[in-house]
Order: C-alpha cells, then structure tokens, then sequence
C-alpha cells in the first residue's frame, strides 16, 4: 500500500470515528431533552430521577472528552504524515460546495441550498 492510500485510509477512519462520538452527543443531548419534557410533562418534581440525569451528564462529558481527544489526534497525525513524506491532503468537509455562478460568484442565497 502507498504511503499516500495509508494518510487517506488514517484520515477517513478519524473522520467517521468524530463522526460517531458526534452522533453519541447528539443521541445524548436527545435523550437528556427527552426525559426532562417527560418528567414536566408528568408534572414530577424535580428531584425524581437526579442521580439518573447525573449519570447521563456523566457520560456526555466522557463523550465531549473523547471528541477533544480525537480532534488533538489531528494534529498528532499531520506529524506522522510527514514523517511518512506526505504533503497535506485537501479533503474538506462533508458539506456540499455552495454552486458557484459563470462568472466564478458564489450566490448569496448559496446558503439556502
């Protein structure tokens, strides 16, 4: 395997790994939300179920930390990069490019697509 297919498979699997930790934040911030509109809803005080929305506060600082750990790994990794003679590779986002006008504008209301 090429040195440069190995920084792209690296990138590719640190890149779907955030995604994933990004995915549990988000699936935790549902779950908090979701369980105190149940408790309001219910009219259940306040202290019903503390220790339970603790926990899960809990893990979504161990989420959050895991994210920190992994976009530092970034940085760790454009090291190893360059230790292995490869250049930086232009992979971008996943979002989609706004479309660019024939005379190479970028439309104001680009952000609507």
């Amino acid at each position: 395997m090429k040195r440069s297919d190995m920084v792209t498979a690296g990138a590719d699997r640190l890149f779907a790994t955030e995604d994933a930790v990004d995915k549990a934040l988000s699936e935790t911030g549902e779950l908090l939300a979701t369980l105190t509109r149940l408790r309001i809803t219910g009219n259940i005080s306040g202290t019903f179920g503390q220790k339970a929305l603790d926990a899960i506060l809990n893990g979504a600082a161990a989420l959050n930390s895991a994210r920190s750990h992994f976009v530092s790994a970034h940085g760790h990794l454009d090291e190893v990069k360059t230790q292995l003679g490869c250049r930086t590779l232009l992979i971008g986002t996943l979002q989609p490019k706004p479309p660019i006008g024939t005379d190479g504008v970028v439309p104001e209301d680009a952000d609507a697509v």
